[in-house]
């Protein structure tokens, strides 16, 4: 067994290691011909677009003193650490693989919680593990128990004073968890921290949730084969009742069981649902005692609230909510007086405060846009001050990108349907390729006027993007999402058409160059979208996409209990009797193919898995159908390294250049 010792004695081996090289010794792309706004800008390298960004995961000490990020250097991760003062670099850590590596968190100013992954052989498994690293005396300890499960990392609670951490842990395989405490100044053994029991586990439960002192006050099980009930009491000598119950697979059942802000000497916390009546999902206050939703803290009229932020008393101070674009509204006063004053000081783009020392004394701020991926930057508010700190694509210059618009146009039904169009820079808006671009999901997903990496790419190189927001896709609704169920290959197919339809009348597309790329649902509509329809769509790029909609059930009917597996089944099928899926799977349908077609997948992915894309294949050859193909064999449902992706990303240019050039 490839085990949890061996890495604790990885990472404590290279404790002292600095980290190599330049911090953004990324892709450079020469700007000088930029100067001129109007012109058609040089290519951007698609290295430059590839890898996740090394900024993603900065985090600020408790104090704000400190700055730490994990940077990814030739296939090793880094964890490196800043004085946020100056912005100068003051220690590094080699971590080792970034796939054995889930998260950071800062419990002091000087103590760090990692939480790190093993495999199992004896299982084929991966499993977790959390180890606390002292920064003073680059010291690392393993959190143990003498028997773990595999997921060991779910944190419950920090002690304010950082003295001991609460973990929900199983003490066994398949047993249920039980909640451990942690002391970090705990010398019992030197090289590692030993678990003591803080509350013992419950043959019906398996998941607690603490207060914000760290009191166990919610507990979440099973009351029966189908049955699932909410365990509360209102403090640490208080009875245990059952004050509410749900089943598992009745539709909506446990939607307000969202659970968050749970405060010391109160039985209110919050949660983010729809309300009874309601259309869209709030913020609205959630009595334990009773199982019953309160009032309603925030709500958009036109938006859903997706989530909330809290302060260490656990009051919430922002939600974040995504209607043509994404937002947080700050709630407190004072950091939305903050977030005002850095927009003004720093135009051009949405400012998002990230994170915030404990005292307020300085906060991390991203600046980002539509058309910019990004910088961060380190604010002190008493000092005035405002610093740069990195760029998050430093290959991606700014001044060659496109800011995606909104725009609404009506499907052949009626639907008012909105979306995203990315015009590429210095070309003028007309007859230009199109390539549509589907989100992925689909229900509840949607897209926004984010930045996103390929649809820059595709713009730079020349083609007009268009982000359906499809029926189903969620933000815009209760009614809207419903109007997707049972309209996958259909009427959701039919909003993607009707999107090129309105370009092409608006004299923006030329009909004969229009092209389809997905991923995952979207690699669905696209493969499916040339089979359809090759009078539209030129040519089709499908990342994970399904192909055969029966097996991709199944498969996903094996993580769902039996009434909810049936809900999903029906929300895809829908209630027409005379509907087939194999009427709408590419991998049946695949021999009415006739345009070209590239399919690329993951071999390790689960979600949608690889047997998909053999399925795809087989058949394909079967039928003497002929399609490009791409294997990632290191990664799964996306991309698990930089290499892979831009090794996608060539290959869609190069199948894009033979079947659609743009110019």
């Amino acid at each position: 067994m490839w085990g949890y010792r061996k890495l604790f004695m990885v990472l404590a081996g290279l404790a002292a290691c600095g980290l190599p090289g330049q911090l953004h010794a990324q892709a450079q792309v020469d700007i000088s011909a930029m100067q001129q706004q109007d012109g058609i800008p040089p290519e951007i390298p698609t290295s430059a677009f590839a890898g996740r960004s090394e900024l993603s995961s900065a985090q600020l000490s408790p104090d704000g003193s400190r700055l730490a990020m994990t940077v990814e250097r030739e296939d090793q991760l880094y964890l490196s650490i800043f004085d946020a003062t100056n912005l100068q670099i003051v220690g590094g850590l080699l971590l080792g693989e970034p796939d054995d590596f889930k998260w950071f968190e800062w419990v002091t100013n000087d103590r760090m919680l990692f939480s790190v992954m093993g495999t199992d052989s004896r299982y084929d498994a991966r499993f977790s593990r959390l180890i606390a690293y002292d920064i003073a005396d680059h010291r690392f300890r393993p959190l143990t128990l003498q028997r773990m499960s595999f997921d060991a990392d779910d944190v419950l609670h920090y002690a304010e004073d950082g003295s001991y951490v609460l973990v929900s842990i199983a003490e066994g395989w398949g047993q249920e968890p039980g909640v451990w405490r942690f002391n970090f100044d705990s010398e019992e053994r030197e090289d590692e921290i030993r678990g003591e029991r803080y509350h013992t586990r419950s043959q019906s439960v398996f998941a607690w949730i603490t207060d914000n002192t760290g009191v166990v006050r919610i507990g979440l099980g099973a009351r029966g084969a189908r049955t699932v009930g909410m365990r509360y009491r209102s403090g640490e000598d208080g009875r245990w009742d059952t004050v509410a119950q749900a089943r598992v697979d009745e539709e909506g059942a446990l939607e307000t069981w969202d659970f968050m802000g749970l405060r010391a000497g109160s039985d209110t916390g919050y949660s983010i649902a729809v309300p009874p009546g309601g259309e869209r999902r709030v913020l609205m206050e959630f009595n334990f005692a009773t199982g019953e939703p309160g009032e309603i803290i925030y709500q958009s009229t036109t938006e859903d609230v997706s989530s909330v932020t809290f302060d260490a008393a656990n009051n919430p101070i922002a939600v974040a909510y995504a209607g043509e674009r994404f937002r947080r509204e700050w709630i407190d006063p004072e950091i939305r007086r903050w977030r005002d004053q850095l927009g003004r000081a720093l135009p051009g783009g949405a400012v998002t405060i990230l994170d915030i020392a404990e005292d307020r004394s300085r906060l991390l701020v991203l600046q980002s846009g539509p058309a910019d991926p990004g910088a961060l930057y380190v604010f002190t508010p008493a000092e005035r001050s405002l610093q740069l700190f990195a760029e998050y694509r430093p290959g991606v210059p700014a001044a060659a990108l496109t800011a995606p618009q909104p725009i609404r146009y009506t499907a052949r039904d009626g639907t008012s349907i909105h979306g995203y169009l990315t015009l590429p820079r210095g070309r003028e808006p007309r007859g230009l390729p199109l390539i549509v671009h589907p989100h992925g999901g689909p229900y509840g997903i949607r897209d926004w006027d984010s930045y996103d990496d390929q649809v820059q790419l595709l713009a730079n190189r020349g083609y007009a993007v268009i982000q359906p927001n499809f029926r189903g896709s969620g933000g815009y609704g209760e009614s809207f999402e419903l109007l997707g169920h049972g309209q996958i290959g259909r009427a959701m197919q039919d909003d993607l058409d009707d999107a090129v339809a309105h370009l092409v009348a608006e004299g923006i597309v030329d009909p004969e160059r229009v092209c389809i790329i997905g991923t995952s649902y979207g690699g669905y509509a696209a493969a499916w979208g040339v089979i359809r329809n090759p009078e539209i769509y030129r040519c089709a790029v499908s990342f994970a996409g399904v192909m055969h909609f029966e097996r991709q059930l199944a498969h996903d009917g094996d993580y769902l209990f039996p009434r909810e597996r049936g809900r999903h089944w029906d929300r895809v099928e829908g209630d027409a009797a005379s509907f087939d899926l194999d009427d709408v799977s590419p991998a049946v349908q695949v021999s009415r193919l006739t345009r070209p077609l590239l399919l690329v997948h993951g071999e390790e992915d689960t979600r949608v898995p690889f047997s998909q894309f053999e399925l795809m294949v087989s058949r394909a050859n079967r039928a003497d159908i002929p399609i490009e193909t791409l294997v990632l064999e290191e990664s799964g449902h996306g991309f698990w390294n930089p290499e892979d992706e831009q090794a996608y990303y060539d290959a869609v240019l190069a199948f894009l250049a033979e079947h659609n050039p743009a110019d």
